[in-house]
């Protein structure tokens, strides 16, 4: 059962050290719907503040961070103030926050390093939307049929009259249409629809988010794309397209991580594909994006490997090789099909 947003938001005007983060290897889901919380939680700040200036109160003034293991992704950082997310290692001990925002995570270890920032009895709030999410946090919000954690930031935020203005708006608009495919996904719904009328409202530009954060590419991109593409492997029995991405690849083709994001997406067009599979060496593991087009539940899957997500799109870290992985997909697609 979810505690209720009123509930959250009162947890939140009573925290005066918030720090907020999301997954590793963050998307526009995480970034977008991150960037969307901190902006409006520092708007609203600001009004308390004045209001308190104004009455003659004393007001203890709230301390917002956005914390990420990882860098924003390069096609992710026009987005409006994304200078604001910080990397963990730039942080080497534990800081006396009292409250921390985990968004778009399914499990607590997807923060990945930010969990050494804080102390283990700080309070969490948790807002996901991923069916593999285990309720981590000491309050939790996890709406399972909603489109991108974007979706549940906006009626947050919609809901507690919070403010929204065209840069909150941005990010979630880039959370929308990164979880919904620009909206050709089965996840798509009327209130998807009408969020993003929503949100055009606001002066959200929707040609310029699609060509800023899907339309525009790297050259290392672009030979990654076509490294990737030219050598996938197709097992016919399995219905599975896949390739497997090396560190030495990556530098070899000038890439980062972030350039192989979407590639999996790509893989599942295969006419005769019905799940596709990226897999990413990465400092000593292999992690793995599945795509479904609906013939194969990839979330129990990704459950082996102890990752998850949806029953179209999960993912997943190990210390398997390659032919260990694909060995156990083999039985376990194997035992769907029986």
């Amino acid at each position: 059962m979810n505690d209720s947003l009123e509930e959250i938001l009162e947890v939140i005007k009573t925290s005066h050290r918030i720090l907020i983060t999301a997954h590793v290897s963050p998307d526009g889901d995480s970034i977008g719907s991150g960037l969307a919380l901190l902006l409006s939680l520092d708007k609203f700040n600001e009004k308390l503040k004045n209001i308190a200036k104004k009455n003659g109160d004393v007001y203890i003034d709230k301390t917002l961070r956005f914390i990420l293991e990882d860098k924003v992704p390069k096609n992710l950082r026009f987005l409006p103030h994304s200078c604001l997310v910080e990397e963990s290692a730039y942080f080497d001990s534990k800081y006396d926050f009292d409250l921390v925002i985990c968004l778009d995570c399914g499990d607590f270890s997807r923060i990945g390093d930010v969990n050494d920032l804080f102390f283990s009895d700080t309070t969490i709030i948790n807002i996901d939307h991923h069916i593999s999410n285990n309720r981590f946090g000491t309050y939790n919000y996890l709406v399972t049929s909603a489109s991108s954690t974007s979706e549940l930031i906006f009626k947050f935020l919609s809901d507690s009259n919070l403010p929204i203005d065209k840069d909150i708006a941005s990010g979630l608009y880039t959370g929308l249409i990164n979880d919904t495919g620009n909206f050709k996904h089965s996840n798509t719904t009327k209130e998807v629809f009408e969020m993003a009328k929503q949100l055009l409202d606001y002066g959200v530009k929707p040609n310029e988010i699609v060509r800023k954060f899907l339309d525009t590419k790297s050259m290392a991109r672009l030979k990654l794309t076509g490294h990737v593409l030219s050598g996938c492997k197709f097992i016919d029995n399995l219905k599975l397209v896949y390739y497997y991405i090396s560190e030495a690849e990556l530098e070899e083709l000038g890439a980062s991580k972030s350039d192989s994001d979407g590639l999996v997406e790509q893989l599942l067009t295969h006419e005769e594909a019905s799940v596709a599979l990226i897999l990413k060496e990465d400092r000593g593991v292999i992690k793995g994006s599945f795509r479904s087009k609906g013939d194969v539940n990839v979330n129990k899957i990704a459950a082996l490997f102890g990752g998850g997500g949806h029953v179209n799109a999960a993912g997943f870290k190990t210390k398997k090789t390659v032919s260990d992985i694909l060995e156990v997909i083999r039985e376990k697609i194997g035992e769907e099909e029986e």
